[in-house]
């Protein structure tokens, strides 16, 4: 006897979780090692109920979200930030080449500074500019 599937009962693969949300198969994966997305490992492959998926994204920006430690919020200027360990970080787009980065990064490791100390002398650097 074949029953007709219904959307809830769909079954998606990770690649396929992937295209449903639109993101790269290394992102989706992220998202499910973080625990972010409900899924389950059956065997050595993940698989994901879609109508789960489509709630867990329902669900984004909700409250609840917004509390929990490390979520990535914007605040009223658009700039991103979480909290963490009672402590807030900011997200911040720098004027920075790659090169740039990699040598501030050498710098900070033949100084033996921490790299954001570097950052924000580079930051105060570039304001006064």
């Amino acid at each position: 006897m074949n029953e007709a599937k219904t959307p809830t009962d769909e079954v998606l693969t990770l690649e396929e979780l992937a295209a449903y949300l639109k993101v790269s198969e290394t992102t989706a994966y992220t998202l499910v090692r973080g625990g972010e997305i409900p899924g389950r490992k059956v065997g050595r492959e993940w698989r994901f109920l879609k109508a789960r998926v489509t709630h867990w994204l329902m669900q984004a920006g909700t409250e609840e979200d917004m509390n929990k430690t490390g979520f990535v919020q914007r605040d009223e200027l658009g700039g991103e930030f979480k909290q963490e360990g009672g402590q807030e970080y900011v997200a911040l787009w720098l004027p920075i080449t790659r090169e740039e980065k990699a040598a501030q990064i050498e710098k900070a490791a033949r100084d033996g500074v921490n790299v954001s100390e570097l950052v924000a002398d580079y930051l105060r650097d570039w304001v006064r500019a």
